[in-house]
């Protein structure tokens, strides 16, 4: 996903106090001062959004790729989501087996989890499957999950047993 930003906006913001300005030789100068400044403010601009699309993708660098290109007059911000390794696609695929489970998470968690699906593009049934299998590989990076286990040459990708639930 590209998204161009246009710098001219900026300019014009610049320029729209000119108007409070009586003399025309003084508005005319100040307009010809604000056109020599032009490029050093698209520079101004683009190191602040270069400084804002560096801190994004540090936050979501493990699955996004965040860019800010320049071209004359305009800013293009590029987003694009990182390939996942064949073991991460495996588990967001929603292929093979498939089992649904209810979870009781608290209303507000619940709430956060479909805005940052919405963010990422995709449903919040895969943003839950992505996050599980995210926490997962991380929490057992060198071993497989109890409840894993071969069948005719393959994995199987079914993880069985209690995952909490009423504590009444």
């Amino acid at each position: 996903m590209a998204v161009e930003l246009r710098t001219e906006s900026v300019i014009d913001a610049i320029k729209q106090p000119l108007a409070l300005i009586d003399d025309d030789q003084r508005r005319r100068q100040a307009e010809a001062f604000i056109e020599a400044a032009r490029l050093h403010v698209e520079r101004a601009v683009f190191d602040l959004m270069s400084q804002l699309a560096q801190a994004v993708d540090e936050r979501v660098g493990d699955h996004y790729r965040v860019r800010l290109a320049y071209r004359p007059g305009a800013l293009a911000l590029d987003v694009e989501e990182k390939v996942q390794d064949g073991e991460a696609a495996r588990w967001t695929t929603l292929e093979g087996d498939v089992e649904k489970i209810t979870i009781r998470i608290p209303a507000e968690l619940k709430d956060l989890a479909q805005q940052a699906a919405a963010r990422a593009g995709t449903s919040a049934n895969s943003w839950f499957v992505k996050a599980l299998a995210r926490a997962i590989r991380s929490s057992e990076p060198s071993s497989q999950p109890q409840g894993w286990r071969e069948e005719r040459g393959r994995r199987r990708n079914r993880i069985s047993g209690w995952v909490g639930g009423d504590e009444d």
